[in-house]
Order: structure tokens, then C-alpha cells, then sequence
């Protein structure tokens, strides 16, 4: 009974708050906006759906509920690809044209119950494979391109894909051999959900992200003063120590080395590959590491050397080393003196 009732518990709240978070995308001005509308439609005629799941397996079989919610589910699917085609191209725009994907309604001639989910979910793996292709068109342009977006994000677009595409040969599956019960359906919606919303705030980064591209299009940029500009980059950053300035930002960089500051970061993104605080880091922790095997530091707290290093807080510090050196600050400093103990000429 308990497991049973955790169950409809997380499939409840799925639905529920796909419901409440697809009418927030309806409104939010961050991000992408055209996506935003398509992705809450589509959350929200999802949890319509899978509402009706939940009723089915409490209540037993109620055909006006069911052709509500199967309608909802038909409607909502090509919302997943005006999603995909509005987060993948900058040109999309919706037409008239795009209102026939609106129409499937002819899958209501089929009276079975069963055939009448299967064709919705073959339905949803047509509309998965057009959304896939507009991926892999997203990839492809992106890997010819000079700048490195954050990877994270085509792997969002592709993990979603995969899990509609597990969830489609299950529920299949399911309808014809009835492995688990019904409302099983309801909660790998909700898995589904609770996923979008765990990638929501990497979805924003993704978005600001492409606006960067944009700009860089249109920065009049070319490459011989990129290799200029980059030569100057290395040349004070190094010579003058700037990192070691805690409040240093891009725009005060910028101004320090004369560079426009929107050009600045297109030179650290495009010829480094990096973003500028990752770029900023690599020498705070290259700084840290020549500070923490100074024996003249040995006995200076590891704190002590993230300010020293230009780093504006212990913990930002202890951060970014790990990320780069693979290792702890006490830990990078404990093996060099062990090693050095054991070889004295090192």
C-alpha cells in the first residue's frame, strides 16, 4: 500500500506541477521566448494526459475524460518540435503553415483504446525523429563554427530525445503486454519533468550564450586583429599580473589593455576557447600552485594563498583549483613536500 500510494504521490505532482511550471514558461521573458510558449503548451497539455492516466488506474475507464485528454496528448506533441526548431534556429518563425501539425485529429476514427494510445505514441516518435534531425542540423553548424558553445546544453537537447524515445518503446510495449501497471506512464512523465526543470537555469546560460554568437557575427573582428588582440592578452595578463586584481572583470581588462571590451571576449572565446573567468582562473591557480610549494609559504594557510593568488574568496578558490589541477589545494601542496622529502634533488 505504501509503495502504491508514493507512487500516484510522484505521479501526482509531476502532473502537477507541469501544470504550474509549463504557465510560468507562458509568461517568463528570460531566455528564449518563442521556445518558452512552445515548451509550456507542451508541459501543459502533457500533464492534461497524464492526469488522465492517474484517474484511469483510481477510477477505472471514462471516454469523455479519455478523448480530452488524447486530444490534449495530440496537440501537444507537435509542440515538441516547434520547441526544438524555436531553441535551434534564430530564423524560425511560426506560420500558418505550421497550424497543419495542429490536425491530427483523424486518429479518432480508431475505436480501440489501446490502438487508439498506440497510434498517439507512434505519433510522438515521428514528431521525436523531426526534432532529432533539427539536432543533429544544430550540430552540425555548430561544429563548423569557431566558437565553442558549452556542450552541456546539446546534450540536454539529445538526453531528452533519448528519454522520449525510451518512454515511447516502453509505453508500446506496455499497451501490448501490459508489463506494469498503467499509471506507471504518469510517472516517467514526471521523471521526465523534474528533468527539464533540473536543466532549466543551463537552458538560460545556453540562450545567452547563442547571443554571444550573434554579436560576434556582426564585431567586424577579422583574424589578423583576433591574433593581435590575443598576442596583447597574453602579453599584459603575464607581464603585468592583472589577474592577481580580485575585482578584475572583463570590461575593467578591457580598458586596462585597450581593447573594446565585446571584442575582448570574442578573442577569449573564439582563439582560447574559454570564457573569461575560466580563462582568468587558469593563471590564478597556475599562481597558487607556484605559491603553495614556495618554501617560504609552507606554513601560510592555504586561505591566505587563494588571496594572494587574486582570487576574491576561499571558496571560489578551492573551487576553480580542483576543477583545473584535479586535486585540493592541501592535497597538491602535501604531495609535492612528501615527494620532495623522499628525492631530495627534485
Amino acid at each position: 500500500m505504501l509503495n502504491s500510494s508514493l507512487i500516484y504521490l510522484f505521479a501526482g505532482l509531476g502532473a502537477v506541477n507541469g501544470f504550474i511550471f509549463g504557465g510560468y514558461l507562458l509568461f517568463s521573458k528570460i531566455g528564449n521566448r518563442k521556445a518558452n510558449i512552445f515548451l509550456g503548451i507542451f508541459l501543459l497539455l502533457l500533464s492534461v494526459r497524464f492526469f488522465r492516466s492517474i484517474h484511469f488506474q483510481q477510477f477505472g475507464p471514462d471516454r469523455p475524460l479519455f478523448l480530452v485528454a488524447h486530444l490534449a496528448f495530440l496537440l501537444a506533441i507537435p509542440f515538441l518540435y516547434f520547441y526544438f526548431r524555436a531553441s535551434l534556429r534564430d530564423e524560425f518563425r511560426f506560420r500558418y503553415f505550421d497550424l497543419l501539425h495542429l490536425t491530427p485529429l483523424s486518429v479518432f476514427l480508431i475505436e480501440s483504446f489501446n490502438y487508439k494510445n498506440i497510434v498517439s505514441f507512434v505519433f510522438l516518435l515521428f514528431y521525436a525523429v523531426l526534432s532529432h534531425k533539427e539536432l543533429l542540423r544544430f550540430s552540425s553548424k555548430v561544429k563548423a563554427s569557431s566558437v565553442s558553445l558549452q556542450s552541456h546544453n546539446y546534450y540536454w537537447y539529445r538526453n531528452l530525445l533519448i528519454i522520449i524515445y525510451v518512454n515511447v518503446v516502453f509505453y508500446i510495449t506496455n499497451l501490448l503486454f501490459h508489463f506494469v501497471p498503467f499509471v506507471l506512464g504518469a510517472v516517467s512523465y514526471s521523471f521526465i519533468f523534474y528533468l527539464m526543470l533540473f536543466y532549466w537555469n543551463r537552458y538560460q546560460q545556453y540562450h545567452k550564450q547563442r547571443k554571444i554568437l550573434r554579436k560576434y557575427t556582426h564585431s567586424g573582428l577579422d583574424a589578423d586583429a583576433a591574433e593581435g588582440y590575443k598576442r596583447l592578452l597574453f602579453e599584459k595578463i603575464s607581464g603585468e599580473k592583472l589577474y592577481l586584481d580580485p575585482d578584475l572583470s572583463l570590461k575593467k581588462l578591457a580598458d586596462l589593455i585597450s581593447i573594446p571590451y565585446y571584442q575582448l571576449s570574442q578573442v577569449i572565446n573564439q582563439q582560447l576557447g574559454k570564457n573569461f573567468t575560466e580563462f582568468i582562473n587558469e593563471y590564478r591557480v597556475n599562481e597558487a600552485r607556484k605559491l603553495l610549494i614556495d618554501s617560504n609559504k609552507f606554513h601560510e594557510k592555504v586561505e591566505s594563498i587563494a588571496y594572494d593568488s587574486g582570487f576574491s574568496n576561499p571558496s571560489s578558490f578551492y573551487s576553480a583549483f580542483k576543477k583545473i589541477a584535479k586535486t585540493t589545494p592541501t592535497q597538491y601542496r602535501k604531495t609535492f613536500f612528501e615527494n620532495k622529502k623522499s628525492s631530495p634533488n627534485l
